[in-house]
């Protein structure tokens, strides 16, 4: 128990200095280049946070877990392409919603660690029950998610990304309407 905690404690020591590191040290390309013409790329997984609400008195808080890809050059809008999946279990019933799109994001010229995205594309949403496999409500439908980004520089090439933002879609018969919280780690070129 001694040395599980030794370990644990090391590794907070380690990740709190990592951070501390993270706001002083790496920089991005943008701010120790600022002439630069070159291509910035990334790539990494991303956990999404939304609220749900469908048929039969079901939904809640869900979790969605994807994965994001994206170049451009420096001081270009990036263009890139997205793809969430998530589940949301009840006791009965199953709620499964995919999303896959195009995104658009530029920083804001004064601070390179502040970026604004839009994300746009299609979706696909089932409500089922658990038992028996019956689909009470499936269809699909088409979203715009514009979002406000802070970029925490990790290392050179590592990069965690915090977003919210607001998520419109053309859904009917469920509310995937509502406030989007992102998370990503990405790694490329920044």
């Amino acid at each position: 128990m001694r040395k599980l905690k030794l370990i644990f404690g090391i590794f907070v020591c380690l990740f709190v200095c990592q951070a501390a590191f993270c706001l002083t040290g790496p920089t991005l390309l943008m701010d120790s280049q600022p002439k630069s013409t070159e291509y910035v790329y990334g790539i990494g997984p991303i956990t999404k946070y939304k609220r749900v609400a469908a048929p039969q008195n079901f939904g809640g808080d869900m979790t969605i877990w994807g994965v994001r890809a994206f170049a451009g050059k420096l001081y270009d809008p990036e263009i890139g392409v997205v793809f969430y999946s998530g589940t949301l279990n009840g006791e009965s019933l199953r709620f499964n919603l995919d999303m896959a799109g195009l995104t658009l994001e530029d920083s804001f010229r004064e601070d390179s660690r502040v970026k604004w995205r839009a994300s746009f594309g299609v979706g696909t949403y089932r409500l089922r029950s658990r038992a028996s496999g019956f689909e009470f409500n499936k269809g699909s439908f088409t979203f715009l998610e514009p979002m406000i980004i802070g970029v925490l520089p990790m290392t050179r090439h590592i990069v965690l990304e915090f977003g919210a933002g607001y998520t419109f879609a053309g859904a009917t018969g469920v509310r995937l309407e509502g406030l989007a919280l992102n998370a990503e780690l990405l790694m490329g070129k920044f």
